[in-house]
């Protein structure tokens, strides 16, 4: 888990027996994505901006999902 991305996500939680990743916002909201490689969750822990890094991979996952269903 990484605690206090942002101002706006209280924290990022990754599962590795589903692949998938959740981000906790602190109003409550939650979002899921699924097929996330564990190698692309740990960049987060290294990466001098996770906010940015957060976006890049979730924007992706949101790219590849809307791209599957049509």
């Amino acid at each position: 888990m990484i605690p206090s991305v942002s101002r706006q996500i209280a924290f990022v939680q990754y599962d590795d027996q589903s692949s998938s990743m959740t981000v906790q916002y602190h109003t409550g909201f939650r979002a899921s994505y699924t097929n996330v490689k564990q190698d692309e969750y740990l960049l987060l822990f290294t990466s001098p901006n996770r906010y940015d890094s957060l976006m890049r991979l979730t924007e992706s996952r949101y790219m590849e999902e809307n791209i599957s269903t049509k």
